[in-house]
Order: structure tokens, then sequence, then C-alpha cells
């Protein structure tokens, strides 16, 4: 679907979209936001698509491996190479095999597009929210079913850049012209949050699906503009090459840092398919998710050690992931993931790369009850 084939529809939820994107200056933490419980209408949503068989929790309300839910359906399970911001999926094998997984593999396809559940390459992946909203409402079975951290991605721009509006005119290099680009939908959110369209004011060229070349394009010139997400904005800096400096942080600037970046997404097929495993796999990455909180160091250790990440030269590999989750916040509990859904379809709306609304790419492609129950019973 090409930006051109799809319209926005009048209804779907609104607000702030006349407020600046914050100056550099302007910069909080997620310490900033209030704590606790999820929103109000996510509380009050019973059930879900994966709620049956779930059995009370144990005495202490802290279920031990395998004990309150019935064997998983199938012990097979395929993920999305995790990128360097989510050593959580890469950790959570120990706990897979716990919970009665024994083929868990781990495929090599790019996170940021659609490839992994189009061409059925993975049952589970990382989603940002703009790309999850997006795919929702073009119809792909695509499932949210937990907020695993917000932030990772970095705006690097070329000098006499400073703020998104400085962006008027320029050009751009993405993946693909479309909203199935992580990339190509972002900077169009980014850009209609401003009250610029960018249809037009503009220049995005395409230069196929692979982010290495979007980050040499920044370098030897010919895109004026770079969102570096995960590994790729240390790696930037580290090039003596690098023309820009950062002008928006996802992962401390408002409100960009108020909304989960990275959501475990499952094919809904699958889920539907397979209940129980898809409760075990949420759990099993959430348990790893304490892991990271607990240790920073540890966690991207385990990740590089796994061969889950590589640059040149390899012995590079820790520093980058350790600078990487370094000010990421891995407290699942922190957000409202289903806020965050509909504050990435409203920003989609305006920027007209949605027909849904809101509500409707909530309902058709999120099921965050087991991860409400599990908020209170995997205790910190």
């Amino acid at each position: 679907m090409t930006i051109s084939d799809i319209r926005r529809v009048v209804g779907g939820q609104r607000g702030c979209h006349d407020a600046p994107v914050p100056d550099r200056r302007d910069l909080v933490t997620r310490r900033d936001l209030l704590r606790g419980t999820l929103g109000t209408a996510a509380a009050l949503a019973g059930g879900g698509l994966i709620a049956a068989c779930v059995a009370p929790g144990g005495p202490t309300g802290v279920p031990s491996p395998g004990a309150t839910l019935p064997p998983p359906e199938i012990t097979k399970v395929r993920f999305v190479n995790p990128s360097a911001c989510d050593p959580p999926a890469a950790l959570a094998k120990q706990f897979l095999l716990e919970e009665g997984f024994t083929d868990i593999q781990y495929v090599r396809v790019p996170a940021t597009t659609t490839e992994w559940l189009t061409k059925d390459l993975a049952d589970f992946s990382s989603g940002y929210g703009n790309l999850i909203a997006s795919a929702v409402d073009v119809g792909l079975p695509y499932l949210a079913l937990a907020g695993v951290h917000p932030g990772c991605l970095q705006l690097f721009a070329r000098p006499g850049i400073s703020t998104i509006r400085d962006l008027r005119g320029k050009t751009i290099a993405v993946n693909t012209k479309n909203a199935s680009d992580l990339f190509y939908g972002f900077f169009s959110i980014l850009l209609a949050y401003i009250g610029m369209d960018p249809r037009t004011d503009v220049n995005f060229i395409e230069i196929g699906p692979d982010i290495p070349a979007l980050r040499d394009a920044f370098v030897d010139g010919r895109s004026e503009a770079f969102i570096a997400s995960a590994a790729n904005g240390p790696q930037l800096r580290r090039n003596p090459k690098n023309p820009g400096t950062v002008i928006l942080d996802t992962t401390m600037d408002k409100p960009w840092s108020q909304y989960y970046c990275c959501q475990l997404v499952a094919n809904r097929d699958w889920a539907r398919r397979n209940p129980v495993a898809t409760k075990r796999v949420t759990r099993a990455v959430l348990r790893a998710a304490d892991l990271v909180t607990k240790d920073r160091p540890s966690a991207a250790h385990q990740y590089v050690a796994g061969g889950f990440f590589s640059t040149t030269p390899a012995a590079t590999d820790e520093d980058i992931v350790n600078e990487v989750i370094r000010d990421l916040s891995y407290d699942w509990r922190e957000l409202d993931p289903e806020e965050t859904l509909r504050f990435f379809a409203v920003r989609l709306a305006d920027a007209k790369l949605v027909k849904s609304t809101s509500q409707q790419i909530i309902a058709q492609g999120s099921d965050f009850a087991y991860m409400r129950q599990l908020r209170s019973e995997l205790k910190q």
C-alpha cells in the first residue's frame, strides 16, 4: 500500500496535534510520569483474545514457572532476531525452556518492516508503535501483547538543521515510502505533529530495505537526516565521518518518551491457534525484562555472547549494547501499552497514513489482558 492509496477517516481520537516538538533543552525522564496501573479503559477491558485457560495464581500471587498454565499447545517458537535495544527477547530463552518450549529459533529478518509476518518467517517480534498501528490498519494480523520499553530512536541531522521544522524542503532517505516502513512512518508523524505535510514538505527518497544503507546515505550527504534505531546511534557516533548531531531523542524527549517504543507482538493467527503458548511467551519475555532492569551489564554480555549482535571490530559489541540500553527503562509495569497504540494511531491519522480509528486499531491489534495480570503476579 502506497501513501496515495490511503486516506484519513474522520472520527479517530485526536490530541495536542498543534504542540511543538520539544527543544533539546526540554529533556525529561520518564520518572516524571505517573506510575501504577493501566488506564481506566484498559483496566475495564476484561477477557481478550488469549484470555482463556488461565488458572489462579498461587498463595503468594507469584507464579512459579508453569504452575498457572496448561502445557503449551506447541513447543516450537520463532522470534525475529532482537535488536540491541531488546535484550529481553534474547534473555527470554532460558525462561522459554522453563515454559515448555524445546525448539526456540531466532530468525535474522528486519524488525523495522513487516516482512517477518507477511512471509511467515517468525511468530513473535518487537514492534514500534507506528509500525504496529499501520500494519493493523491495512489488515495484517499483528497482535501487540505487552510493552517492553520506551525510547531507542534518535534523530540525527546535518549542520543547519536543529529542529523538525528545519526539515522542510530537505531530502531524506527511507527504506520505502509508505507506512509499512518504520522510518518513513516515524518521519511522517514527526512532521505532521508540527503541522507539516510529509507528502509535500519533504523530499523522501527510497533506498531499499537496508538500515546500514540509510546510515551511509546520511554520512555521504545523499540524506540530510537519519533516524538511528538501537545500535545505529552508537555506531554513527563512533564514525569519524559522522556529519550530524542529535536533534530528537525519544528516550528522553516528550511526548515520545511517554510511550513504549518497542512492544512484544505476535502473529495474531498463531496466537489464536496457541493461546497458552502465547501467554507463556509473554511471561518469559517480561521475566527477562526484569532481569535486564536488575543487571544491564550482564544483559549486554549475554546478548552479545548469544551471537545476537556483531559489528566490526567485534570487541566493541558489548560497549555498543551497553550504550544502547543504558538509559532505557525495562520496567514494563511503568507505562500504558494501550495508550501507546492510541497515540501512534492518532499521529498516523494526522499524517494521513491510516484510515482506521485509534479504537479500531486497539481492538483489532492488541490484547494486553495477560500483561495486566502479570503486573500483579510477577513481583519485582
